[in-house]
């Protein structure tokens, strides 16, 4: 059984369940100027980040 989640990427609902789940690694939040552009969007070092199939496929490069 799926759950819904609101896609970081889009906002749309991920259903039946979202294809990414990822995690901002506190070092890179602390270290990286990228966690200050983060931070700024709203989010925080440890937030889990919920992807749909179509932001995950685009965020991805092909293997």
């Amino acid at each position: 059984m799926g759950y819904k989640a609101d896609c970081d990427g889009c906002d749309s609902v991920c259903y039946p369940a979202p294809a990414l789940l990822c995690q901002f690694s506190p070092e890179f939040f602390r270290t990286a100027k990228l966690g200050g552009v983060l931070a700024d969007m709203g989010y925080e070092e440890g937030d889990t980040v919920t992807l749909c199939g179509e932001c995950a496929t685009r965020t991805l490069k092909p293997k």
